[in-house]
């Protein structure tokens, strides 16, 4: 067969698998992201984001 038709169909083949990985990673991150920013995650967040300042929990070098 013509060298050019087969990198012409290896081409359409790659592509169409880049979109729809793309599609599934942008899927993928735009779901973590309403996970994250939703109502009922609120307490969990503010509470993960004080970890650091807060003194009352024992350090690596506690242990």
């Amino acid at each position: 067969m013509n060298p050019l038709i087969e990198a012409a169909k290896d081409g359409l083949t790659q592509g169409w698998l880049m979109g729809v990985m793309t599609i599934f990673f942008l899927s993928t991150f735009v779901g973590w992201a309403i996970w994250a920013w939703a109502p009922f995650n609120r307490k969990l967040m503010e509470a993960a984001a004080g970890m650091p300042l807060d003194d009352s929990l024992p350090s690596r070098g506690d242990a």
